[in-house]
């Protein structure tokens, strides 16, 4: 049997309020040479029976089941069960827009991409915006980590489609561990292994803000967490001869991290306080002022959830 052009790969840790809807957003595109591979994360919710179930009913799915490893352990046992060249990772709460698989392999065959990025739609409560980049061209290797970075790694999993080959086993994060942003880790990792990558502004996902997501919740953003994430990341980087040129770009990622994930904070502590007292670059207004405040962390923390207050009152008065 001829393999699909097209995998598309959803991890599911109890994610049965959303999986159907994620599912039916794939299986509505049209674009019919695809499969869809679940991998039920050890849930306990009925997720694994909801997608049971589902495959029974359409040849096109497939499932796997596992113990509760992790979203990058989920993501491996994905690629490894997919048969297309190209795929497509789709978290289970968010869905895809249509037309948005014909269009991005249109990208990858006819310019031949390793990624080809869409535009994505965030979803909060009743609200919804165009989340767009900066600009729409094609990047090398190089050029895409610095947009990695201009971007903080902020890259929705739903939002492209690569080639299956780039995802080599040292990409993902050790599998004895599970850190913050691993889909973060794994973006940098990865860029090493692009050569062309296109960026395009026709929305191609919805990302739904879910607050008991893990970046949510931030249950897993411990400080020492985060300075195993860090030290993997400025490892990658020196082994590339990419740490100096990006030593300020990855200072304010950590003062980012460190503003809105991390509360309470312990600036006592070494990595911490290297990042808050590093005085190498002329940083920016808004990350002069984070550096500052970090140093005092209940009065960031306080600044950070008035803002967003504020944010949410100014959006309800405009509406």
């Amino acid at each position: 049997m001829k393999s699909p052009s097209v995998s598309v790969l959803i991890p599911a840790y109890n994610a049965a309020p959303f999986l159907s809807r994620s599912v039916a957003s794939v299986l509505g595109q049209d674009f019919d040479d695809l499969e869809i591979v679940i991998v039920d994360d050890g849930s306990t919710d009925g997720s694994g029976e909801i997608a049971d179930r589902m495959a029974a009913e359409d040849r096109r799915i497939r499932v796997v089941h596992q113990e509760n490893r992790g979203l990058a352990e989920a993501r491996r046992s994905g690629i490894k069960a997919a048969k297309a060249d190209y795929i497509c990772h789709l978290d289970a709460d968010d869905e895809l827009l249509p037309g948005a698989i014909a269009f991005l392999y249109d990208k990858c065959v006819s310019l031949n991409l390793d990624f080809a990025f869409g535009a994505m739609v965030r979803v909060t409560g009743e609200d919804s915006f165009k989340v767009l980049h900066p600009t729409e061209d094609v990047l090398d290797s190089d050029q895409y980590l610095h947009f990695l970075f201009d971007r903080r790694c902020m890259v929705a999993q739903g939002e492209y489609l690569c080639r299956r080959e780039l995802w080599t086993d040292d990409i993902f994060p050790p599998s004895n561990k599970v850190l913050p942003s691993e889909d973060v880790l794994m973006n940098i990792r990865l860029s090493a292994n692009v050569n062309r990558v296109g960026l395009y502004n026709r929305p191609v996902m919805k990302y739904y803000y879910v607050p008991t997501s893990l970046s949510a919740t931030n249950r897993l953003s411990s400080m020492d967490n985060w300075e195993t994430f860090f030290c993997l990341v400025e490892k990658n980087l020196r082994e590339r001869g990419r740490l100096e040129s990006l030593q300020q770009d990855l200072l304010c990622m950590k003062l980012d991290r460190l503003a809105f994930y991390i509360y309470p904070l312990d600036t006592s502590r070494p990595w911490i306080k290297d990042v808050l007292h590093d005085s190498r670059f002329k940083l920016s207004h808004r990350y002069a002022i984070l550096q500052r405040l970090l140093r005092y962390p209940r009065l960031c923390h306080l600044c950070v959830v008035n803002n967003r207050r504020l944010k949410k009152l100014l959006k309800c008065l405009r509406t």
